[in-house]
């Protein structure tokens, strides 16, 4: 018997008794008895009466697999999910277990103590309140590709939010999502791969969702956003993960069976970059100029004094945020 089983049958609220459950399960009515034990310890309320059995009352607002997979329309993204209430990061879990996973594995973590970020830089993953994952991707790609894998999650997420509430958060290149000047998102890609191919992918993702400005740290305060500061009220995180998962899918497949095109669209149609005057740090070479274009590649154009620079990684900073 699984706990999400037991959770699906306590889903309609009505009372279910012992007997009915443990025939629905094949177990005994005392292994019932104990996993509710377990589903209360783990923040489920739940009833019970005698002669009338359990109830389910309320769930925990935690992304337990079984309350992300309720629902959930993908093939592959999601179908595997491995749950931590607490990792030092999800992509290093992911890393682990990209060898013997399939497709479409997400670590999740409720918080995460050595979240990071691009170029080593931490990541504030609080418990409870954000988007803490990772996805395992073997796409079969030329690294080359990789820039625009990153892309399409921006993108997916993008889509995901808009739909779920009705804000668009917007895309700076390569990896962030802005709302009003401030970071929402962050994306950070990982590859494995041999013979100038892409074998497997850690696509790892964290989503400010449920903070109030008070519980970020004093010197991200002014520049960190969340869900709930934009929308002043509590966010689902598991219905937006789940409609995130399907997005993600969808663009994923679409993007390797077609092509692009219509991701870096998007990118250029909701950029926060682009139009910016912006700094960017490629290893030891730093210059500025004034973002103008993303190219068919997924690059970014810089005018430098009137002559165009591409750049298809390193560390982008925008020099004239308002």
């Amino acid at each position: 018997m699984t706990l999400g089983r037991l959770v699906g049958l306590l889903a309609g609220h009505q009372f279910l008794s012992g007997q009915e459950l443990a025939a629905k399960l094949g177990v005994t009515r005392a292994a019932v008895w104990k996993q509710v034990e377990t589903l209360r310890s783990m923040g489920y309320e739940i009833e019970a009466y005698p002669r009338q059995g359990y109830r389910l009352l309320s769930r925990p607002d935690k992304l337990y697999p079984w309350e992300v997979a309720q629902g959930l329309e993908t093939r592959f993204f999601g179908r595997t999910i491995e749950y931590y209430d607490e990792l030092p990061s999800t992509n290093q879990r992911a890393k682990e277990l990209m060898a013997s996973c399939p497709e479409g594995t997400v670590v999740l973590a409720e918080s995460q103590i050595a979240g990071r970020g691009r170029l080593g830089r931490k990541w504030f993953s609080p418990p409870g309140t954000g988007i803490w994952m990772s996805l395992i991707l073997k796409p079969q790609l030329p690294p080359t590709q990789l820039s625009k894998l990153t892309l399409v999650a921006a993108v997916a997420l993008s889509q995901a939010i808009y739909d779920q509430l009705n804000v668009r958060p917007l895309v700076k290149w390569p990896n962030d999502l802005y709302w009003n000047g401030r970071k929402l998102s962050g994306i950070l890609t990982e590859l494995a791969g041999e013979m100038g191919r892409l074998e497997s992918v850690i696509l790892g993702v964290g989503l400010n969702v449920n903070q109030k400005p008070a519980d970020f740290p004093a010197e991200i305060r002014e520049q960190a956003a969340s869900l709930w500061m934009i929308k002043e009220r509590p966010v689902d995180r598991k219905a937006l993960l789940r409609h995130y998962l399907e997005v993600l899918e969808a663009e994923y497949f679409q993007a390797l069976n077609n092509g692009f095109d219509g991701v870096l669209e998007y990118c250029r149609q909701y950029s926060y970059t682009l139009g910016r005057h912006v700094t960017v740090t490629n290893g030891a070479q730093t210059f500025s100029g004034t973002a103008v274009a993303i190219d068919g590649d997924g690059g970014l154009i810089i005018d430098q004094d009137g002559q165009h620079r591409k750049v298809i990684a390193g560390d982008v900073n925008l020099t004239n945020q308002n």
